[in-house]
C-alpha cells in the first residue's frame, strides 16, 4: 500500500500529514491540535470515511424503532 498524503486523528477528527509510514503502516505520528502520538489511534481517510458513513447507518436505524412517548402512562390516569 502506498503512503496516504494524511491521516485522521481519531481523537479529535484533525488532518495529520506530518508522520512516518512502513510496511503499509502507520508508524508514528504526532497530532498538532490535541497531542495524540498513539500510532493506533489515527486512520488511513478512506477507514475513518466507512467508520462515519456506518456510524451513520447505524443512527438511521435507531431513530426509525426510537419510542418518542410512553401511551402507557396515560392509560393509568383514567
Amino acid at each position: 500500500m502506498a503512503r496516504p498524503d494524511y491521516i485522521i486523528c481519531l481523537e479529535c477528527e484533525t488532518e495529520v500529514k506530518d508522520f512516518s509510514w512502513r510496511i503499509g503502516q502507520i508508524h508514528r505520528a504526532k497530532c498538532e491540535a490535541c497531542g495524540n502520538d498513539d500510532p493506533d489511534t489515527f486512520s488511513l481517510p478512506e477507514d475513518f470515511e466507512a467508520a462515519v458513513d456506518e456510524a451513520q447507518d447505524e443512527d438511521e436505524d435507531e431513530d426509525e424503532y426510537q419510542d418518542y412517548g410512553d401511551d402507557d402512562e396515560d392509560e393509568g390516569d383514567e
